[in-house]
């Protein structure tokens, strides 16, 4: 297994073109976790390991990043599964009676953290990419879905007082955190479903994209790279994200054929890094090693042309993919021979 190296993932996240392959898987389920540093973990997300534990384990998936996310439950409801598994269930703030029941995290500790992966990062040659809390997504959740998505239409009011009381706490996150050296920043929205937009033009621009715009703005004025992590089919709405200027597309689901990798190259190779597309719900599951190997080598030779690819999976790694065909795309990115 090679050595890391966060400018192989920088290079790609800039379309420069380079020799070696950027291989970087970011979330994987705690069960897989287990089975990779060989032993129990007490989490309940693999960001959530102590630092030391965290940098082991990218290095031991070879990864030449490390993915750190504190995650801002406010007002969820979850349930823990048999397994130890946590799954969100409904928000609870319904109201906007419950709006005066919002507790801002405590942003030393969120600095203690980053402080503490940084530290525990020094000399590995992997860098960081972060994800600050989203206003959007915290609102969304902490309302859940289904009554977020009703009041856009019948209470759009409550939906903007709420964001913005929440987008208070997370622009100071982020500005926290653009001053120290990270080395990329990833937001994400719940956009699309795997048959494309969940809601208008108008809706995202009037509840998604202003936060967004807000937060690239910040970030690439401190030159940071600009990842975007977006679920489903954004095919119908994938120029909109670059003008906003998401420099890397993850996780590119495959969406039942609808989204396709190769046709976003030809699209907006020039503009945008691709990153993931190895099939979750196909080869990585249901393939063996060797067609792991095979498919992670034609995307790479189809999609590392001028540079711009940074290999991982179609999401994030379950407990439904064989640990051999996980460790299959990590060597075959690591070996992927090149082109100079």
């Amino acid at each position: 297994m090679r050595n890391p190296d966060k400018q192989r993932y920088l290079r790609a996240a800039r379309r420069i073109p380079c020799r070696e392959l950027s291989f970087q898987e970011d979330e994987i389920e705690p069960s897989v976790v287990a089975s990779i540093l060989g032993r129990p973990v007490a989490v309940h997300h693999s960001f959530d390991l102590p630092p030391a534990d965290l940098v082991e384990l990218n290095r031991r998936c070879g990864n030449d990043m490390v993915f750190l996310l504190n995650i801002w439950e406010l007002g969820r409801k979850n349930m823990i599964d048999a397994a130890g598994r946590k799954h969100y269930v409904d928000g609870t703030m319904k109201t906007a009676a419950d709006l005066k029941n919002i507790a801002y995290p405590d942003m030393e500790a969120l600095r203690r953290r980053l402080e503490s992966v940084l530290n525990a990062l020094d000399g590995t040659g992997m860098g960081l990419i972060y994800t600050p809390s989203q206003a959007p997504f915290i609102v969304t959740t902490a309302m859940g879905y289904a009554d977020y998505y009703e009041a856009m239409i019948s209470n759009p009011g409550f939906i903007h007082e709420f964001q913005k009381i929440v987008e208070e706490h997370c622009l100071r996150e982020l500005e926290m955190v653009l001053s120290y050296p990270v080395d990329a920043v990833q937001f994400g929205a719940v956009l699309c479903a795997k048959n494309g937009p969940m809601f208008s033009r108008a809706m995202r621009e009037e509840f998604e994209y202003p936060s967004l715009r807000r937060r690239v703005r910040l970030a690439k004025a401190k030159g940071v790279v600009v990842s975007g992590h977006f679920d489903g089919n954004h095919s119908a709405i994938m120029p909109e994200l670059i003008d906003i200027g998401i420099e890397v597309f993850n996780p590119i689901e495959t969406c039942d054929g609808a989204q396709d990798i190769y046709e976003y190259k030809k699209l907006y190779g020039s503009r945008i890094a691709l990153h993931g597309n190895i099939d979750l719900s196909g080869v990585l599951v249901n393939g063996t090693p060797e067609e792991v190997r095979r498919d992670v080598w034609e995307h790479a030779a189809r999609l590392s042309e001028g540079g711009g690819y940074i290999c991982a999976s179609s999401h994030n790694i379950t407990e439904d993919v064989p640990l051999a065909n996980f460790y299959a795309m990590r060597d075959a990115a690591h070996a992927w021979p090149g082109r100079g």
